[in-house]
């Protein structure tokens, strides 16, 4: 007998015997699921429209993107699975999955951002489900989904192919199923061991993956749901068994066979050799960004519960006091301290800053979209959802014990070891940047935003203000993914046309992405140092093979002269801003003297493809 939102398909069977009765049965089953859960449907055909609006296809690649994007198609062309060393994240899954829809559809850099898109999705599933395992309603279930997949950083993430957009969907389908298994008496053996297969799927992705289990087993510590017995042993090896035997899969792969990242051993050397100042530097301040990136993440929520905002602090024990008084002062301190050096949200700007929505590896950058008066109003807009936030989860520190809060009690211990997960990848920020990089906190949106929904159960909340924000942010995230978009695909474009009229491939610089794509695995092979000097990051790290005789800028840049320029369209800028293509003051123009040619291109001998 299997029951679907309180429709009993055996009954049904039984009215209906048959084929035809059959088909009547499914049909009507889809009816009733349909519309019992219409809410949720019609935010996921929303952000499936989004994905139309914005060129998803576009063929370009972003920062570090293009590493996954490489390892996919060779794992698709070769057959051989190959990470290369400068690669941090462990990025199987990631790249089997993007392998998978390019097998289907094709090796396209749009397809495999595409295939980044589909398992966003699947985690927003997963995020309903697991609100809904907490106690919360369809509606506002359905409300956190849009609050997730709408959320600027999350948005523009989705339309990459960067790992952590991945992470975070297979985190909140890990999360759904643990906390599915945990019932008031018993933990449930076919949750956990799901739930546990994909813990080995997300540490397979990015490595603080593991630390969902842990925090499985600091619940069962802490709810005292282990004892000294053959029974809680039992319950143990099911939850470490499958991503103890991933990890040290991974780990006799990755040293085997020549196949160590560079990246991930001088990572973890880079951990080590930092001291205690810049530890205790580092979270003193990913706390407070934390925070702030929790109300940023949880704002449509916030904006529902403002109205209730006098009953919230009704009825607060003691403890929760404490809880409410930590959090504002941490968050006080650490706002001011930032607001009087004039830094502003977003403080972690990498996919999400003044120049709107992605990351801005590209020479001359890209204009401003937010002024300083607008992220002055973000911070402060935020300052209030997180210290509401904040209240709300205080408050929730009195609910009577039951089912759900032995389960939000995992969620936030999943949560607390997310925070903590971000600390070694930001040691590399120390020094040059604010410590860490905005995409690293994207963990941190979905079991936000399904806490502050259970915490908000037992409150009347103004739904429509919650909505109306969630539009607001749909549509600034639509409009600024779709410029990035644009823009990158501009600058692909125009390097294409460089190469085209006779640029020598090893001589252009095109970004990041660009650089990446077509130049890392030439430099690998002829171990070549870096030929620019003084030039971005990137082509150190991506592309020592150029020596940036050649660009694509977004802006004149100083020591270079302007050949061509191309115009490219903005929503948020509201007209068109222009890319240039530049020679280095003193090279020659056109460069070379051969016919024009098509990829793919190979280094010659003279530089010339």
């Amino acid at each position: 007998m299997v029951e679907l939102e309180g429709l009993n398909l055996g009954q049904a069977n039984e009215a209906a015997p048959g084929a035809a009765g059959w088909g009547k049965t499914r049909a009507g089953t889809i009816v009733a699921f349909a519309r019992a859960h219409a809410l949720l449907l019609a935010v996921l055909a929303a952000f499936a429209l989004a994905a139309i609006v914005v060129p998803t296809l576009t063929p370009t690649s972003t920062t570090d993107d293009w590493t996954y994007a490489r390892s996919a198609q060779i794992l698709l062309s070769r057959g051989g699975l190959t990470v290369f060393p400068v690669v941090v994240a462990t990025a199987i899954f990631p790249i089997a999955w993007g392998a998978f829809f390019g097998f289907l559809f094709g090796p396209q850099l749009g397809i495999f951002r595409l295939s980044t898109v589909v398992i966003t999705a699947l985690g927003a599933l997963a995020l309903y489900g697991l609100c809904r395992e907490l106690g919360v309603s369809r509606p506002r279930s359905a409300l956190g989904v849009a609050t997730y997949l709408f959320n600027p950083l999350v948005f523009m993430l989705t339309f990459t192919f960067m790992t952590d957009p991945h992470f975070v969907a297979l985190l909140a389908i890990a999360s759904w199923l643990l906390t599915k298994s945990i019932g008031p008496d018993r933990i449930d053996n076919c949750s956990l061991v799901l739930g546990s297969g994909v813990v080995g799927l997300a540490f397979l992705t990015r490595q603080q993956g593991a630390l969902i289990t842990v925090a499985f087993l600091t619940y069962l510590l802490v709810g005292r749901r282990l004892s000294f017995d053959w029974k809680s042993t039992r319950l143990v090896a099911r939850a470490v068994a499958i991503p103890v035997a991933v990890m040290a899969g991974y780990y006799l792969w990755l040293h085997s066979g020549g196949n160590v990242a560079a990246m991930q051993t001088s990572f973890l050397q880079e951990v080590e050799e930092r001291g205690r100042a810049d530890t205790w530097w580092l979270l003193r301040w990913l706390t407070v960004f934390g925070l702030m990136y929790l109300g940023f993440f949880t704002l449509p929520l916030m904006a529902a519960a403002l109205p209730r905002f006098r009953l919230l602090l009704a009825g607060m024990s003691r403890r929760g006091q404490l809880v409410f008084a930590v959090w504002a002062s941490i968050i006080g301190i650490g706002v001011a301290v930032l607001t009087a050096h004039r830094s502003f949200m977003p403080y972690l700007p990498q996919f999400f800053g003044a120049s709107g929505l992605g990351a801005p590896d590209v020479l001359g950058g890209r204009p401003a979209v937010l002024s300083t008066g607008a992220r002055f109003a973000l911070t402060v807009v935020c300052l209030f959802a997180t210290l509401l936030l904040g209240l709300v989860l205080a408050r929730s520190t009195a609910a009577p014990t039951s089912a759900d809060h032995s389960r939000a009690g995992f969620l936030l211990g999943a949560g607390l070891w997310q925070a903590l997960g971000v600390l070694p990848a930001s040691y590399h920020f120390v020094g040059w940047s604010a410590g860490s990089l905005d995409r690293y906190l994207e963990p941190l949106a979905p079991i936000g935003i399904a806490l502050a929904l259970w915490a908000l159960n037992d409150f009347s909340l103004a739904v429509p203000a919650g909505w109306i924000v969630v539009m607001g942010l749909a549509l600034f995230s639509i409009a600024g993914t779709r410029d990035y978009l644009v823009f990158m695909g501009g600058v692909w474009s125009f390097a294409e046309h460089a190469l085209a009229v006779g640029v020598p491939i090893d001589r252009l610089d095109a970004g990041a992405g660009w650089d990446g794509y077509y130049l890392y695995e030439a430099g690998l092979a002829n171990h070549l140092q870096a030929r620019t000097k003084d030039g971005p990051w990137w082509v150190h790290l991506n592309a020592p093979a150029t020596d940036s005789a050649y660009v694509v800028a977004s802006r004149p840049i100083s020591g270079y002269d302007v050949v061509e320029a191309r115009p490219y369209s903005s929503w948020l800028l509201g007209g068109y801003r222009n890319l240039y293509l530049e020679r280095r003051q003193g090279e020659t123009w056109p460069p070379c003297t051969i016919a024009p040619v098509a990829g793919p291109y190979e280094l010659g001998p003279t530089g010339c493809p």
